[in-house]
């Protein structure tokens, strides 16, 4: 039973990861199911869907569909489709029901495209993976069909890479990112997935260094590494940014792949959430106090290439319960959605970072910025509470 989540929902899953990935290349995007995940992207995994709607699809799968495994339906209709939107590309994106029946979505991306002359995406998510996967595959997929060789190399260029509402929300943190960046002497030659254009995913060979800002940009980070010989550096800048921009500087000057890690230790604050902005806020804590015991730990599956000595990989809603109530830490940093698991004065205390792909709708709006005042408040609370105790 520890697999059965009972107080928190469940985490965006990988379709929304691809789609929210994809949503700003002007493509049209088919979620092969039957209407309901498609209603959990639009209606709850997507903060931008309220303002500019993309052309994101449901393929309206129906049972007999699926009893007699009737893919030309789809084709058809996605055919037509193309040919009324005049979409840049095309995505056929799996659910549940596909994943049971077998459903060959590379052949039914080829089909497209052979019909349609257009490029197409056949991705094989089902639902029950996390969303950051399907970012990932989003991202390699896209660098590996339009990504150019490098002719040169832009001095002090950075590409972005990993950034989508599901972990930043849709409140000016892109921006913010790309201006502080170009603010300290840096050009961001490419931002995947927000602020994205095909034309930058052509060149994101050019950049110097790629900075990837959540887990689910490490899988980019490393083909470009492999086909461009790219440095990577995992970090979010916060507040200031003074960390992360120290290890991109080391970065680009001896060319080292980086991430923003430091051993974890119990005893004192627990951060709960995506790794990398778990690890940066780490960071943060520590630079203002070297002595505080901080652990990162992430129920979206622990990334090795990221981890720090101690870093908890917490699989599940039981998990985080019993570290909650394991008395090995005061203060939990994480989704406000965690307050339903810390027992009443059990000596326990929540700061709470609302985390889009988590608690949707009911918190996205005060998803904070990650860079100035409001990030450096959240921070004080958490050293002054530590001291209290």
């Amino acid at each position: 039973m520890s697999k059965l989540w009972i107080t928190l929902p469940a985490y965006a899953g990988d379709y929304s990861g691809v789609c929210s990935a994809m949503y700003e290349l002007d493509g049209l995007a088919v979620i092969h199911d039957a209407s309901g995940c498609t209603g959990n992207y639009t209606g709850y995994d997507e903060p931008r869907w309220y303002d500019a709607p993309a052309r994101t699809f449901c393929s309206g799968l129906r049972e007999i569909d699926a009893v007699l495994g009737d893919d030309d339906r789809l084709v058809d209709r996605v055919v037509a489709a193309c040919e009324e939107l005049r979409p840049t590309m095309i995505a056929v994106i799996g659910s549940p029901v596909p994943m049971v029946i077998g459903t060959d979505f590379k052949g039914i991306a080829a089909e497209l495209e052979n019909r349609t002359g257009l490029p197409c995406f056949g991705f094989p998510t089902n639902g029950i993976v996390r969303y950051g996967a399907g970012v990932g595959a989003a991202q390699t997929a896209l660098i590996k069909r339009f990504a150019k060789d490098a002719g040169r190399k832009v001095p002090r260029g950075v590409n972005i890479l990993g950034m989508t509402p599901l972990d930043f929300a849709n409140n000016g943190n892109a921006a913010e990112l790309a201006a502080f960046l170009e603010g300290h002497g840096l050009k961001v030659n490419g931002r995947l997935m927000m602020g994205v254009s095909l034309e930058q995913i052509e060149r994101l060979g050019e950049a110097a260094l790629n900075l990837a800002v959540t887990q689910s940009g490490m899988d980019a980070a490393e083909l470009l590494r492999r086909r461009y010989g790219t440095p990577w550096v995992a970090a979010l800048p916060l507040c200031g940014g003074e960390t992360a921009l120290e290890l991109i500087e080391r970065t680009l000057a001896d060319g080292e792949c980086r991430a923003q890690n430091a051993p974890s230790r119990d005893g004192g604050v627990l951060i709960v959430g995506e790794q990398v902005c778990a690890a940066a806020l780490r960071a943060e804590f520590l630079a203002r106090s070297p002595a505080l015991p901080v652990t990162v730990g992430t129920m979206l599956g622990l990334d090795r290439r990221l981890a720090s000595p101690g870093d908890l990989d917490v699989a599940d809603e039981t998990a985080l319960r019993e570290l909650i109530e394991s008395g090995r830490f005061r203060t939990i940093v994480g989704d406000p959605l965690f307050a339903g698991l810390i027992p009443p004065d059990g000596g326990v205390e929540l700061v709470e970072l609302p985390h889009p792909a988590l608690s949707s709708k009911l918190y996205w709006d005060h998803a904070p910025h990650w860079l100035g005042a409001e990030m450096d408040r959240l921070v004080e609370a958490v050293l002054s509470k530590s001291k209290g105790a």
